[in-house]
């Protein structure tokens, strides 16, 4: 695997210079791969007897990284899954009070000026998968007990298409296929996760400590329940949406009552590769404020730059991700330009 910034060396030198006295802090996202990371990474802090002081599930938006700042305190503080470089002002603060260190399969920030205590690789290798790679190396705990994990993360992230990842899955589950993956063992404990996630929003520490524990029979009948709200959005959009042929575009507002499109947007993607989908919504976002989430499996499109350009000058505004998958949020009235944006920029 290719480090796009930092290396192994630096996450190791990192975690040994952590004192028995500082106040350690974790920040990962709410999605299936930020789970799995903050569960590697603190499994690899305590085969080092470092306590940690607290982990936060944050997902993006403006002025999450300073309220964040004001609420906390740190000597040192790990970011997993999370593209901490694209809020420059904020993770300064952060600096200012302890040492940062990230973790991260994002597009790098390149206007961020200092890189120091940042590692990244490219979106084909999510962060848990990264994370389960410094375990081994520096062989902090029993990795092999954990593969099931790991391969969960890489499913639910789509990074399964990258042909030597495909082969690190294929060597744990030999019967493992591409085109029916979500069929797989660790298709469906994906599954259970990622709907469990969304059925008990925001306490995503249940989620985290029930996997911590290996634990998902516990989270099986919440499951179940999402599955088939999931499938009635995903046929209300598939009907609803707005198909432009000359873009390749399906483009629809959707409110579900569990709040969550991604998991929505993910599965129509995964049967139609050569399609863009975009999905914009209201459901569980602040009074005026609307969310989109993206997907183009295909690669032809960088949805990272095209959200980002969609919303640039939107006051209050945050956009981003990978090139097959991006999101973010903005207020409402912008809804039109967004459009008019989407369609020209495309």
């Amino acid at each position: 695997m290719e480090y796009l910034l930092g290396s192994p060396n630096d996450f190791y030198a990192f975690v040994n210079s952590i004192s028995e006295e500082d106040k350690v802090g974790i920040v990962t996202h709410t999605d299936v791969d930020g789970i799995v990371s903050g569960i590697f990474l603190q499994k690899i802090l305590e085969s080092k007897n470092i306590k940690i002081n607290f982990i936060e599930f944050l997902n993006y938006g403006s002025g999450v990284l300073k309220d964040l700042s004001e609420r906390r305190d740190f000597d040192k503080l790990f970011f997993c899954d999370w593209k901490a470089d694209e809020y420059i002002r904020d993770v300064g603060l952060l600096r200012k009070k302890g040492a940062v260190f990230i973790i991260d399969h994002h597009p790098l920030n390149l206007e961020l000026e200092d890189k120091s205590g940042i590692i990244k690789t490219d979106s084909s290798y999510c962060s848990s998968h990264t994370l389960f790679d410094l375990a081994k190396g520096g062989n902090y705990f029993d990795t092999k007990s954990w593969e099931w994990l790991v391969c969960v993360a890489i499913v639910m992230d789509y990074t399964f298409n990258d042909n030597k990842v495909f082969e690190f899955l294929n060597g744990v589950y030999p019967e493992i296929k591409k085109e029916n993956i979500f069929e797989s063992v660790p298709g469906k404990n994906g599954t259970i996760i990622g709907n469990a996630l969304i059925y008990y929003k925001p306490n995503i520490k249940k989620i985290y400590d029930s996997v911590l524990k290996s634990d998902l029979n516990s989270l099986k009948d919440v499951s179940l329940i999402i599955e088939e709200e999931i499938k009635k959005t995903e046929k209300q959009y598939l009907e609803e949406a707005e198909y432009y042929p000359e873009k390749n575009l399906y483009y629809g507002f959707v409110d579900p009552k569990f709040g969550s499109i991604s998991t929505v947007i993910s599965k129509v993607s995964h049967n139609n590769p050569d399609k863009i989908f975009v999905i914009v919504s209201n459901s569980g976002t602040n009074d005026g404020f609307v969310k989109v989430s993206s997907r183009a499996q295909s690669g032809k499109v960088d949805l990272n730059l095209l959200l980002k350009r969609c919303v640039e000058g939107f006051e209050n505004s945050s956009a981003g991700g990978h090139v097959k998958a991006a999101a973010g949020s903005f207020p409402e009235k912008y809804l039109e330009e967004f459009k008019k944006r989407l369609l020209g920029n495309l």
